[in-house]
């Protein structure tokens, strides 16, 4: 298992909060909508675009959901021997003194989770990590 804490450089998608919660990825307009929308960090954009490239029938589960009273999440993308586990934390921005910090992905780092029994999958999911973002081993 490998752990690394990734500092986020932006946006990734906007996506529909509700349909995030059910373990879907569906593009949404931030204003305009009177649903609920949820920034994804381009780190947890990459990862279930490189986790779909490795596995077109991996699955995303949402572990714990941000909500009216945090802007952190957890979710995992589950893939055939595979597993990521993104949690999502609001780190910069100013917030709570800056309400909008939390709608801008710069702001967040991720602590990603490579759990894989496939030296090849973990290998990409890390290089890819490293590669762009310069992260931090945990452990």
């Amino acid at each position: 298992m490998t752990i690394l804490r990734v500092k986020a450089k932006g946006d990734g998608r906007i996506v529909s909060w509700s349909r995030l919660k059910q373990g879907q990825l569906v593009d949404a307009k931030r204003f305009g909508s009177f649903s609920s929308t949820t920034t994804l960090t381009d780190v947890v954009t990459d990862l279930c675009a490189l986790c779909q490239s490795l596995d077109g029938q991996c699955r995303l589960t949402m572990v714990f959901p941000n909500g009216p009273t945090t802007a952190a999440f957890d979710l995992t993308i589950i893939g055939n021997g595979f597993q990521v586990l993104c949690g999502r934390r609001l780190i910069r921005g100013w917030f709570p003194l800056n309400p909008f910090a939390a709608e801008c992905g710069a702001n967040y780092d991720v602590i990603v989770t490579v759990d894989a029994s496939s030296n090849e999958a973990k290998s990409k999911i890390v290089d890819l990590l490293q590669a762009k973002y310069a992260p931090d081993v945990v452990a």
